[in-house]
């Protein structure tokens, strides 16, 4: 076998491991919001179901308040013991109590205690998100040959957006094969019951996976006084530039993906009035259109080069946004979808080699903690609001193209945060 070839099938071993554990990892999360209803139904107390689904959001975001809890957790463990245990530990720690939670008893069995024991699981389900998505992205660049470390980082988000797709099939079809009264009895059970499965690839993870090699030769080389050294102490006093830079260089991924997965559909239903059927429609494929170009993507970006290849893109998206929203405003069902698919390519040129940009900026031994510190708080102050925010702007200001600000602000940050970094540097 050629050298070529077993670089190939070592990477073939480490992607499928990796997607399938992460894209497990994303659908655990995200089922839960397509269930929330029901979950507030059957685990808070009877009566006003708005404060139902309050309380069923409630638990669903204590485990986003968990992520950078998470990232501190996993990016210390990947740091100092390792990327595979890391990432072996993190794939339990959502599979379990996910297959868990179908198991769960409800309120009207253990009153007030199935509330808590849920939002137990979710704080679980949070912590192991913190650190399994930006051990996915450090596992597979650390792993990868220097010439094809943006193709095969990319497989990360591709992964992050299969698991979503994924759960919104499987929840569609329980929606479809069962009634209400059956979901409400047993149906809702399954999907988090399915999550079991993911034991299984932590063990094929921890049985056939090792740690990149330039880590563990690291590791070995080691002095037992730099071996003592506050691993975080480190990080946030001598590479806290590089924390800034991945932070703002992440600002475009968690607004504009936000955006895309999350406030889209409301926005083709409520706003430009199209309907939940097509907007369902336009949604689904065009998530994996987005999937399949950040994969391009991430190619792309090893032809090119990051730093140009991102920039452009970002800047590109930064001009066509407000017009792009204009274009989709006459409510028709195509224009819907080529607009949103002009953000969606440009925004997966930028997308796909956002995992190898980060991790180059930080140097191994406080790679793993910085660059889930990092994401993880770029997620929560530029992301998680960001439907919120561009809806509230929409009815503030009476303008449907408005939420289009919120992508030129973000990629023009990302542009200039691009453009203070320098390639092959670490901060």
């Amino acid at each position: 076998m050629s050298k070529e070839s077993s670089e190939f099938s070592k990477m073939k071993k480490v992607i499928i491991s990796c997607v399938a554990g992460s894209a497990l990892e994303w659908y655990d999360f995200a089922v839960y919001g397509f269930f929330a209803t029901i979950i507030g139904r059957l685990f808070f107390p009877s009566g006003d179901s708005f404060q139902q689904l309050i309380a069923s959001f409630g638990a669903f975001a204590s485990g986003l308040i968990a992520r950078p809890i998470g990232a501190v957790i996993f990016g210390y463990i990947g740091d100092r013991f390792g990327r595979k245990k890391a990432l072996v530990i993190s794939i339990y720690t959502m599979a379990i109590p996910t297959a868990l939670m179908g198991l769960l008893p409800t309120y009207d069995v253990i009153g007030v205690w199935a509330g808590v024991l849920l939002t137990i699981i979710r704080i679980l389900q949070g912590l192991a998100l913190g650190g399994g998505f930006t051990g996915t992205i450090v596992f597979l660049y650390e792993h990868s040959e220097e010439k094809k470390k943006s193709t095969y980082s990319a497989w990360a988000p591709f992964s992050l957006v299969t698991g979503f797709i994924i759960g919104a099939f499987v929840a569609t079809c329980m929606d479809k094969l069962l009634t209400i009264e059956q979901l409400e009895s047993f149906g809702w059970r399954i999907p988090f019951l399915i999550s079991f499965f993911g034991t299984f690839i932590g063990s094929y993870v921890k049985r056939k996976l090792e740690d990149p090699k330039e880590f563990i030769e690291q590791q070995k080389a080691q002095t037992k006084e730099k071996s003592k050294e506050s691993l975080l102490g480190n990080l946030f006093r001598n590479h806290w530039k590089g924390l800034v830079l991945v932070t703002f260089t992440d600002m475009l991924t968690a607004c504009g993906y936000f955006l895309i997965a999350i406030f889209f559909t409301t926005y083709f239903e409520t706003i430009l009035n199209i309907g939940r059927h097509y907007a369902l429609i336009i949604q689904s494929i065009n998530m994996v259109l987005l999937a399949l170009c950040i994969l391009l993507g991430g190619w792309l970006a090893d032809r090119l080069g990051k730093r140009l290849q991102m920039l452009v893109s970002s800047l590109a998206l930064a001009v066509i946004a407000y017009p792009v929203f204009i274009f989709m405003g006459n409510g028709e069902v195509l224009n819907a979808f080529l607009g949103e698919f002009c953000i969606i390519f440009l925004f997966s040129m930028y997308y796909g080699p956002i995992p190898a940009t980060i991790c180059s900026m930080l140097p191994m031994n406080v790679r793993l903690a910085g660059v889930s510190i990092a994401h993880n708080f770029a997620m929560a102050a530029f992301g998680a609001y960001a439907p919120t925010l561009a809806t509230y702007l929409v009815k503030w200001s009476g303008d449907i193209a408005i939420p289009a600000i919120l992508f030129i602000i973000s990629s023009l940050v990302t542009a200039v945060a691009l453009g203070v970094w320098k390639e092959g540097r670490e901060y």
